[in-house]
């Protein structure tokens, strides 16, 4: 069997495109893959022509794609249209603003701004009125600040302050941030940043120790193994909030960790889990057919709900789209542990898709941390 594979490049991250195929990979499909590279995702007239080109001429009807946010609709829309079956993926860093739910498309976000969101309810629920956010030039410029924004306001909550690395920082921008930060005395410190800027922001922290007078809370990205090696002492006790880690103790989870070191003697990370997910779900639409199944009978098939490494995968009826449980997990000498389970019922991002686009809709038209 065919499937098309649409693919974004990282400079940042080059590993992501190999490790989402490593992570689909794992599930031992006996399909052939054709891939085709989409940029840095910013562009939906490639993505289209891509998929264009590979139904046209290698007869493919299902595709996989790791997707952007910028005019995606137009790429929802093709596939649609043409009858088409399109499994995204996508990094959850933008607010799905009025975009309905397409036939045979479903999506399956690592949901960042989800995250962000379900975080500013937690604060709201602790009694934190005054949030103040770190973030850099390029982190900022994405929908993760709107998301946690919309939570807190709706909560009688509400930011004490930002403060945003610049792209080309100072030589003292550790104190930069330190005079900024400390006298808006917030009561919890959200910090978003990814890649270099991520390496950048826990050096700023070891030097300034703003983590031994704020409660920090960061996104995914923000930190890696190299990060919290490098930088121990400042990162003690603060938080990630995430769909995921691979310390989860999950039997589905150490399953596919276990596997994956196996094979690739390393561990996981979210691009390889995002990967390992889609397999699951292919796996499943291929399960019992020697031939691609019509697009009616891979509809009726995405019905049915899997156990994942992050728990249920199942697309909502009205959004075509999953949802997972969120963790607030704290780092300690003993490594990640979970703090607290934020639940999530899916109702924030089916209330975003059915609203209004606001009429100003700034930020980098590329897939976050394709650049």
């Amino acid at each position: 069997m065919k499937i098309g594979i649409l693919l974004p490049q990282s400079k940042q991250y080059p590993s992501l495109d190999r490790d989402f195929m490593r992570g689909m990979k794992l599930n031992d499909l006996d399909v052939k893959f054709f891939i085709e590279s989409i940029g840095i995702g910013a562009d939906e007239k490639i993505i289209i022509e891509k998929m264009q080109k590979l139904s046209l001429q290698e007869d493919i009807s299902i595709f996989i794609g790791f997707l952007g946010h910028r005019n995606i609709q137009s790429v929802y829309d093709y596939a649609s249209n043409h009858n088409l079956f399109l499994l995204a993926t996508d990094m959850g860093s933008t607010l799905p603003y009025a975009l309905p739910k397409k036939q045979g498309v479903y999506i399956n976000s690592f949901g960042i701004a989800e995250s962000s969101y379900h975080l500013g309810a937690y604060f709201a629920s602790q009694n934190y009125k005054n949030i103040a956010t770190s973030s850099s030039y390029y982190d900022s410029g994405y929908g993760i600040n709107q998301a946690i924004e919309m939570a807190l306001y709706q909560n009688d909550s509400q930011f004490s302050g930002h403060y945003i690395t610049p792209l080309n920082p100072r030589e003292n921008e550790a104190d930069c941030m330190q005079e900024t930060l400390a006298p808006l005395k917030p009561d919890a410190i959200f910090a978003f940043h990814s890649g270099i800027y991520a390496e950048e922001h826990a050096s700023y922290l070891t030097k300034n120790k703003l983590t031994q007078d704020y409660p920090f809370y960061f996104t995914s990205f923000s930190i890696s193994d190299k990060i919290k090696e490098e930088n121990r002492e400042a990162l003690q006790n603060t938080m990630i909030v995430s769909s995921w880690s691979d310390s989860l103790r999950s039997k589905k989870n150490l399953s596919f960790v276990e596997k994956h070191k196996a094979i690739f003697h390393q561990a996981p990370n979210i691009f390889s889990l995002l990967g390992y997910e889609t397999g699951m779900i292919l796996e499943n639409l291929l399960k019992d057919n020697d031939s691609i199944p019509s697009l009616e009978q891979l509809i009726d098939k995405m019905e049915e709900a899997l156990e994942g490494p992050r728990g249920k995968i199942q697309f909502h009826p009205e959004t075509n789209r999953t949802s997972f449980d969120n963790y607030i997990f704290k780092i300690t000498d003993d490594g990640i542990q979970i703090e607290t389970v934020l639940k999530n019922d899916g109702q924030f991002v089916q209330n975003i898709m059915s609203d209004q686009r606001p009429q100003s809709m700034g930020g980098w038209h590329n897939a976050y941390l394709c650049h």
